[in-house]
């Protein structure tokens, strides 16, 4: 057991929160946040963002490719850092609220580092994920309408996409969260739309007890520069549907809202 006190932040997304500026700005400024005591793995890292191959070897997914840095690697990455905090993110971690044998596999990496591990989780309403994320897949391939990708998830409770489920039972994902790691160590944070990552990284600032400081207006920046994230090619169908509206009707709204009934801030825990 190292003697070292160490800390993993395990920022566990979810999608459409804004993980990925968070991503590739602690990558474009690894020795920023390396002189704040904060390491950003290399191990795992995919393209312009976070440690999602750690996500996909533990989900043995396809795109899992051992050369970008595995578990082991990870643990080794920790080991040898000159710093005591650690922030691993992947918004496909989010998968894994009802996975304890996955989690179980973080926090034994944690054990054996000599690490604490605080779990933080980022959730934006419902009713604004929904909107967001049928826009987001649009990008990726999606054929449906909106009244047919919300009409499906009414009716599973659910969606599934390209072997993604994505759920929206928040009370259900902090407990799971919380059965491995303790409710003491699940902050849930609430997303709110700014141009700034300062208060997520004031979180982070919270739980290593000092002030880490981002990268002032870094979207703008990134996205001046043509840095913000690769140009996806869209199926022609679905740039069709790029221009669909994507806010939902009032009785969607009410749909989503009888599923899934627990409002928000009653689950916002801040460090």
């Amino acid at each position: 057991m190292p003697t070292t006190p160490r800390h993993l932040i395990f920022h566990v997304g979810t999608h459409k929160t804004g993980t990925t500026s968070i991503q590739t700005m602690m990558q474009d400024n690894r020795d920023y946040f390396l002189e704040q005591g904060i390491l950003f793995p290399r191990a795992g890292q995919v393209r312009n963002g976070g440690q999602h191959n750690i996500a996909w070897e533990l989900n043995g997914d396809e795109g899992f490719d051992p050369t970008l840095g595995t578990l082991r690697d990870l643990e080794a990455e920790i080991l040898d850092s000159p710093v005591p905090d650690t922030l691993l993110t992947s918004e496909d971690f989010e998968f894994w609220y009802d996975a304890p044998d996955k989690l179980h596999q973080i926090a034994d990496v944690a054990q054996r580092v000599g690490a604490t591990v605080d779990v933080v989780l980022v959730l934006r309403p419902v009713r604004d994920y929904v909107e967001s994320l049928f826009k987001e897949l649009l990008k990726h391939g999606l054929t449906q309408t909106r009244e047919e990708f919300v009409a499906q998830l009414v009716r599973d409770g659910h969606y599934e996409f390209r072997e993604r489920t994505y759920r929206f039972d928040y009370p259900a994902m902090v407990r799971g969260f919380s059965d491995v790691f303790g409710a003491d160590r699940v902050w849930v944070v609430k997303y709110n739309i700014v141009e700034s990552n300062q208060p997520f990284f004031d979180v982070v600032g919270r739980l290593v007890g000092r002030s880490v400081r981002s990268i002032p207006n870094w979207g703008r920046k990134n996205q001046r520069n043509g840095t913000a994230r690769a140009t996806v090619r869209h199926p022609i169908s679905a740039v069709r549907r790029l221009r669909e509206p994507g806010k939902l009707k009032p009785h969607e709204a009410s749909a989503l809202a009888k599923l899934f009934p627990a409002e928000l801030n009653s689950l916002i825990r801040l460090p």
